[in-house]
C-alpha cells in the first residue's frame, strides 16, 4: 500500500473517531441537561475532560500508526498490542490523579466518562486496525 493511501486511511480514522467522540459529547450533553441520570453519576465537567482525552489519544495514537505502518511494517503486530495496553494505561493513570483530586465520593462520574470514550475508540481502533492489517498484508 503506497504512503500517500496510509496517510489518507489515517486521516479518514481520526475524522471517523472525532466524530463519534462528537455524539458521545453530544448524548452525554443531552443526558446532564435534562438530566435523565442522577447528577451523581454524570456530569459535563468529566464528560468534557474524557472527550477532551479522547481527542489527543486518537490523533497521536493514529499518527504513531501512520508511522509505525510507513516506515516498519514488520512491527505493526507489536504495535497494536504495546497501543492497547498503553491506553489502558494512560487512562487507568488518569482516573489515578483524578481519584487522588476529586476523592472517592466524586470519582464514579469520572470513571463512567472515561470508560464510555475509551470503549467506543477501543471499537473504532480495533475495526481500523484490523482493516489497515488486511490491507497492507494482502
Amino acid at each position: 500500500m503506497p504512503e500517500t493511501e496510509i496517510k489518507k486511511q489515517a486521516s479518514q480514522h481520526i475524522l471517523l473517531c472525532l466524530l463519534a467522540i462528537c455524539v458521545v459529547r453530544g448524548i452525554t450533553m443531552v443526558i446532564t441537561r435534562y438530566q435523565l441520570l442522577d447528577a451523581s453519576l454524570l456530569h459535563d465537567k468529566a464528560c468534557s475532560i474524557a472527550a477532551i482525552f479522547s481527542v489527543f489519544e486518537t490523533v497521536i495514537l493514529t499518527t504513531l500508526w501512520k508511522w509505525v505502518a510507513t516506515k516498519h511494517l514488520n512491527f505493526l503486530a507489536t504495535f497494536h498490542t504495546a497501543s492497547s495496553g498503553f491506553r489502558m494505561f494512560l487512562v487507568l493513570v488518569t482516573l489515578g490523579v483524578i481519584y487522588a483530586v476529586v476523592g472517592r465520593d466524586e470519582i464514579v462520574p469520572w470513571v463512567i466518562a472515561f470508560m464510555v470514550n475509551y470503549f467506543v475508540l477501543l471499537v473504532l481502533h480495533s475495526i481500523f486496525f484490523a482493516k489497515m492489517v488486511n490491507k497492507l498484508f494482502k
